[in-house]
């Protein structure tokens, strides 16, 4: 048994193989596992954190799969043992004894396995002594993504096909996307070293563990692999840590992997999964099994253009707030020239020549978004060509802001749960004008501005200091930003922050809360007379027309989500 639109995998790492003590053991584990998920494959770990598993256990584990008919592959993890099991050391790539060990480590795998995955841990944090000597001048991204470029060609994939030349090495990517190159993970080179990606979509709780990432990231980063080496990006990995109080946050892992079209779900990892966590086995085996019986009626995933170049930082994983706003996007590594609407966050200051191709953009008739925080990067260096705009080092405090001009005031007036400081933008009258703003004490301050240059439009959304207080903006002012982000699409919403929208070009849909408690929200397709049909119980639904457009009102669950199609 198998799901007929993804396949179920789960990992055994070296500690959980060698806490299993004997075959009847692993036996129950399995029938726990399989009783509630159609488990496809599993990755059996050679080694990790120093320790190397006995190959007898080893054997034992492979033989037992493979006679209950599960795919077997093998995993590394190029960890060190740290002085707590929460210090993640790598190897030294610089020192000949670690290099020769792992030269070991990926041969003995080799001739065990036809498929090898790295777990993230494939990176470089050393600065000792060789290693700040093999860095030299160069900046610790450029010494670190050189490295373990050479590492991966002259010796894992070397060794690798040597031993066993139909072994498959995959590269597993991890959470945090924007600081890859600071410790060696390398976008512009390895995916095309590698067999195939994989992508660590654990976001976890968003609040109280140490990375903050927002649900969102686990649809992003699946569809940024997807688009840095289409159709080699085998799927999304995710594990369980810090959700136990809150059953939701690990589930949304599960739902956001597969909405962005995993082609494999890996579940880390076994020891947990039968011991400490044995609920989230069966509530996974149910979202599975519902995933499974609708998504292939889900088209391919789609949204608006993000331009993120390889190995980039800037306004860091911003992109999972604003997915969180409702505004669909679709991260690419490569500038989408030929797009009518792009956004731009602070990362893309890593393309050298990003000025001269807004200026394209806009001169052939299409928009472009930026962030402030690109605004800034960019002042001296050209993007005063286009408008006379500067984000300053001011600062402001507002709770209240105002959209839709008419005639020299504003129709649109709301006030925020919270004062939200955001830096001041400086830009000139009547070549700027002001679409959004916040007020406080006698004067306004742009929130977002548009100019014209040539045939287009370039938008300049101001972000807060703390990128979390996006939540917090009124859903008046949410709708206005939504209505210029979502131009091009047939498909929008009016809600507060934490309602997702994904978008699928089939005419297909969902939207998903995150709030804790039940929303109304608004959905609005550019069509009119439309009917919306829910893609799971197939109930119809009929709209309210306004003007061109078609407006339904939805209730959403906490933690839940609704896939629907429209019809005309």
């Amino acid at each position: 048994m198998k799901y007929n639109n993804f396949e179920a995998a789960i990992y055994f790492n070296v500690f959980d193989l060698i806490n299993i003590k004997d075959a009847a053991e692993l036996e129950h584990h399995y029938e726990f596992f399989t009783k509630h998920i159609k488990l496809s494959k599993v990755y059996l770990e050679t080694f990790r954190c120093s320790v190397h598993i006995d190959p007898e256990k080893m054997q034992m584990a492979k033989d037992f799969f493979i006679r209950k008919g599960i795919k077997v592959s093998g995993g590394i993890t190029t960890a060190v043992q740290g002085s707590t099991i929460w210090e993640f050391k790598s190897f030294c790539y610089t020192n000949p004894e670690q290099r020769e060990e792992l030269k070991k480590v990926v041969k003995l795998t080799a001739e065990l396995f036809d498929e090898i995955i790295l777990d993230d841990f494939y990176f470089t944090n050393c600065k000792c002594e060789s290693c700040i000597k093999a860095k030299g001048d160069r900046s610790w991204s450029d010494f670190r993504t050189g490295l373990m470029k050479e590492v991966s060609e002259n010796i894992v994939l070397k060794e690798a096909k040597t031993a066993n030349p139909k072994v498959r090495v995959i590269i597993k990517y991890p959470n945090w996307y924007d600081h890859y190159q600071s410790t060696g993970y390398n976008l512009k080179d390895e995916p095309a070293i590698f067999d195939a990606v994989y992508t660590g979509t654990e976001t976890r709780d968003s609040e109280y563990t140490q990375q903050n990432l927002q649900k969102y990231t686990s649809y992003f980063l699946m569809r940024y692999l997807e688009n840095i080496k289409p159709g080699k990006n085998l799927g999304g990995w995710f594990d369980t840590y810090d959700c136990m109080n809150r059953m939701g946050a690990y589930l949304e892992q599960a739902y956001l992997t597969l909405f962005a079209k995993a082609r494999e779900i890996t579940l880390y990892c076994a020891g947990t999964l039968a011991r400490q966590y044995r609920l989230f086995v069966p509530i996974t085996g149910f979202v599975f099994d519902e995933l499974d019986q609708h998504i292939d009626k889900l088209g391919n995933p789609m949204g608006l253009f993000c331009y993120k170049p390889a190995n980039s930082i800037g306004e860091d994983y911003l992109h999972g707030y604003l997915g969180m706003l409702g505004i669909p996007l679709e991260p690419i590594s490569e500038y989408p020239a030929n797009q009518p609407l792009v956004l731009l966050t602070e990362s893309a200051i890593a393309d050298n020549k990003i000025v001269d191709k807004i200026k394209v953009s806009l001169m052939s008739g299409n928009t472009v978004i930026m962030t402030s925080g690109l605004l800034k990067a960019l002042q001296n260096k050209g993007i005063e060509d286009i408008a006379e705009v500067t984000c300053s080092d001011r600062k402001v405090s507002l709770s209240r802001f105002a959209c839709d001009m008419k005639e020299c005031a504003f129709k649109s007036y709301y006030d925020a749960s919270k004062e939200i400081l955001f830096p001041q933008i400086d830009f000139s009258t009547n070549d700027t004008w002001q679409i959004a703003v916040g007020i406080s004490e006698q004067k306004n301050f742009p929130l977002l501005l548009e100019t014209k240059y040539g045939k287009g439009q370039l938008y300049i959304l101001t972000i807060p200091d703390n990128f979390g207080d996006l939540y917090h903006l009124p859903e008046g002012v949410l709708n206005t930003l939504r209505s210029v982000f979502a131009k091009n699409q047939v498909v929008s919403i009016e809600a507060p922050s934490n309602v997702g929208l994904f978008l699928y070009d089939n005419d297909t849909f969902i939207v998903e809360s995150f709030h804790s408690c039940n929303k109304e929200i608004t959905i609005i397709v550019n069509k009119e007379n439309a009917v919306l049909k829910n893609i799971i119980t197939e109930e119809k639904l009929e709209g309210i027309a306004a003007g061109s457009k078609t407006h339904f009102k939805v209730n959403l669950q906490p933690t839940s989500y609704k896939m629907f199609k429209f019809e005309i």
